[in-house]
């Protein structure tokens, strides 16, 4: 596996992304958490501007990574992570998608993606001065120290 990371996909993986966000066939292991999240911070959507397209959540200002295999006959997306940071202190997770083929029981599960996707977003919340830690919205009670 050959992973870049971007926080905006070009318009043409729309499709592709539609199904690993919104038709993911492994979301229903995490359906409560998915939820509660959609309760609290509002429903994703895809937005396309001219850079190409990315995820919002609800009306709050999101940030998602995207995950893209470059050993990969396409562009299209093989996860995404989304997050904001809720307070001072926190940087919350608020969906997180793995490509099935990716996942623990895919044929290309070897690094563990949704653990990358998790420990970017770790890198990046450790250079923004007062987080000290990740919440994971999927799984209640889930916390990660920074």
């Amino acid at each position: 596996m050959n992973l870049v990371f971007s926080s905006k996909l070009p318009i043409q993986c729309r499709p592709a992304l539609e199904n690993l966000l919104f038709f993911n066939s492994r979301q229903f292991r995490v359906r409560d958490g998915i939820i509660e999240s959609l309760r609290q911070f509002g429903h994703p959507r895809l937005e396309e501007t001219v850079d190409g397209v990315s995820v919002r959540v609800g009306e709050l200002d999101t940030q998602t990574l995207f995950a893209c295999d470059r050993d990969s006959h396409d562009n299209a997306p093989v996860g995404l992570v989304t997050f904001l940071r809720t307070s001072t202190t926190d940087m919350s997770i608020l969906h997180i998608a793995v490509r099935s083929d990716y996942s623990l029981p895919g044929w290309r599960a070897g690094q563990g993606l949704g653990l990358v996707l998790i420990e970017k977003v770790k890198e990046i919340a450790s250079r923004i001065v007062g987080v000290r830690r990740i919440v994971l919205q999927y799984r209640q009670g889930i916390v990660i120290q920074i």
